[in-house]
This record gives C-alpha cells, structure tokens and sequence, in this order.
C-alpha cells in the first residue's frame, strides 16, 4: 500500500482524505498492522486505477516467506526497500 502511495507522489493525509479514511488507518495498512476490507481495496483501486486483484496479489506478494520468493517478487521487495528510502529522503527535503 505504501509503495502505491509514495509511487504516486501522496502523501499519507492526503491519500486518507482520497480515501475516506483516517490517517491512522492508512498508515496501519502500510506497516502491515491491519489488514484491508474489500471496501478499503475497492477504494484504492479506484484513486489509483489499478485492479483490486493486482492490489492484493503485490501486497501479497510482499508478505512472502523471503525463502520462497520468486525473482519478482524480489524485485517487488527490492522496489518497496528503495521507495523507503526516497520517502526518507524526501522527507528531510520538507523540512
């Protein structure tokens, strides 16, 4: 969800508001506290025009036992690693 949210240039506030939903929620998605409702997935699907299915099968894909990871879904992993770090480095740039 974070990588959606950062790929797509929102901030955190601003994708909660989008979505109808509370700041806390939004960040409890992305660190893997709560899990989302179909209604919540539906909502992302819309502001981000993407397919509820592929929505859940990448946050999926993330939650995999490193183990048994396939090459793509490293990369997905790799991708998330390296869009942390631009948010960090963005941050730093907001203040």
């Amino acid at each position: 969800m974070r990588l959606l949210r950062i790929f797509n240039g929102y901030k955190s506030a601003e994708l909660a508001e989008m979505l109808g939903i509370s700041q806390s929620y939004v960040s409890e998605l992305e660190n893997n506290k709560k899990q989302p409702s179909m209604e919540v997935l539906e909502k992302y699907a819309e502001v981000f025009g993407m397919k509820k299915s592929t929505i859940f099968l990448f946050a999926e894909s993330l939650d995999s036992d490193n183990d048994n990871m396939n090459k793509k879904q490293r990369i997905a992993v790799a991708g998330m690693k390296l869009l942390k770090i631009l948010e960090k480095v963005g941050d730093l740039e907001d203040e």
